[in-house]
């Protein structure tokens, strides 16, 4: 369900607030305190709340809230601590989403809330009562869909584990011709990619942009530290033989062996790019791709054709070439321009429309939601476009049959791009060229 709510469960300090507002950043959705709603809706503080009307008021007032929550689409919402308690409530939050229960001890809840936060709630000053309190509400805690375990967690720390439970590694393996390759998915990618490199000297190839967004990251986390850097200027212009060759002069320089190991990191015009030299210098090198936009998540980088423009037309020179593995970089979808995601959403609704109609309605339903950046629709929309296209090129690699469908919208939208000088974005080129195809 990547449009339902997030529900953050837990005792009182688990976290929620503070984890619940991070997550909602990264992931590119809105932030609801329940207990803040309450009281703005009451005029009162929860404490207020229950000193004036008691427990058994306010567990109303909250089951209300609630089913208001519930009604609306990914939000993440950080609960009180004792809404789980109530099955009716975990009920609801199922129907509408996901529980993500906070597990924390009560020494980690005490260390979350500061002595001002323990000061102003009674129940801490009486450890008994306390205590058994916490045990009491464990059952309900436990009855999620998924559970962190927060002590000894930075705050950092909590929320990229978080992140990764709730966008899962996903894989699969792809058939191109006689070889095969693994496709993965993860919010984690410097670790898949570090598992690819195994240890090999390796090459880097990507551009200036992506070099200050997420070089560092993987450098540091894939165990890069040593490898040799080839940056390139961003945009179409560097999918070019002139590129080609001044990358071909960098792997010279650097005496790079047949041994080695070609790791392209960016967007569509970098995996293309880099495909094309790996498999030509020195009649081929392996390479590995690790795509960071939508577009090269949902079409460039799956599929095992490698290419570079002529001024006569697009990827009229290129190759079909497997790589060692192709990484899709879940985490680098949430610091795209709406542009860009507009682009890669064109690519992933001209798969939807071939290869998986559940995928069109995605992207035909939840299209606001993915311009506006949603990261857990953006994700699932690539790998439903990956997982379609390996299943059409597994059938017909070299394009002699039923691949072709992939190009709906291409042969006009390549002469758009190739007319304006590359001026005009693959993406908006494919998508107008589906429409002529279909005004056709």
């Amino acid at each position: 369900m990547p449009s339902g709510n997030i529900y953050l469960t837990g005792f009182m300090g688990a976290g929620k607030t503070t984890l619940g507002q991070g997550l909602a950043k990264l992931l590119g959705r809105r932030f609801v305190d329940l207990d803040q709603l309450i009281a703005k809706r009451q005029g009162q503080s929860v404490p207020e709340l229950f000193a004036s009307r008691g427990e058994a008021a306010f567990r109303e007032l909250e089951a209300a809230a609630l089913h208001r929550v519930s009604r609306r689409q990914r939000l993440v919402v950080g609960t009180g601590g004792g809404l789980p308690v109530d099955g009716a409530n975990r009920h609801l939050m199922r129907a509408s989403g996901r529980i993500v229960c906070l597990q924390a001890g009560l020494e980690t809840c005490r260390g979350h809330l500061g002595p001002k936060g323990v000061q102003g709630r009674p129940l801490w000053r009486d450890p008994a009562a306390l205590e058994a309190l916490y045990a009491a509400r464990q059952a309900a805690y436990a009855d999620c869909d998924l559970c962190l375990v927060v002590d000894g967690l930075s705050p950092e720390a909590a929320l990229e584990a978080l992140a990764a439970k709730l966008l899962p590694e996903e894989s699969l393996t792809l058939a191109l011709g006689a070889a095969t390759c693994p496709v993965v998915a993860t919010w984690d990618a410097p670790a898949a990619l570090g598992r690819l490199i195994a240890g090999r000297r390796a090459v880097v190839i990507t551009d200036r942009h992506l070099a200050a967004l997420h070089l560092p990251r993987h450098l540091a986390g894939a165990g890069l530290a040593d490898a040799t850097q080839i940056v390139l200027v961003p945009g179409e212009a560097s999918k070019s033989l002139a590129s080609a060759k001044r990358v071909y002069e960098a792997l010279a320089a650097a005496r790079v062996e047949r041994g080695d190991l070609v790791v392209g990191l960016g967007g569509g015009v970098v995996t293309d790019l880099t495909g094309f030299v790996a498999s030509t210098f020195k009649r081929g090198l392996e390479f590995v791709l690790c795509a960071t936009s939508l577009v090269a998540c949902v079409d460039a980088a799956v599929g095992g054709k490698t290419g570079v423009n002529l001024p006569a037309g697009k990827n009229l020179v290129g190759t079909f070439a497997a790589p060692l593995g192709v990484i899709l970089d879940q985490r680098a979808l949430g610091s795209l321009p709406r542009p860009q995601i507009a682009e890669g959403l064109a690519e992933a609704y001209k798969t939807g429309l071939v290869a998986d109609p559940q995928l069109a309605r995605l992207t035909h339903d939840e299209l606001p939601a993915m311009l506006g950046g949603d990261l857990p629709l953006l994700a699932s929309a690539a790998w439903r476009s990956a997982r379609a296209k390996a299943e059409v090129v597994g059938e017909d690699f070299q394009e002699k049959g039923r691949r072709r469908i992939l190009n709906l919208g291409h042969t006009y939208g390549h002469a758009l791009e190739a007319h304006n000088r590359y001026r005009v974005s693959h993406g908006q080129a494919v998508a107008a060229g589906m429409m002529v195809a279909a005004s056709i």
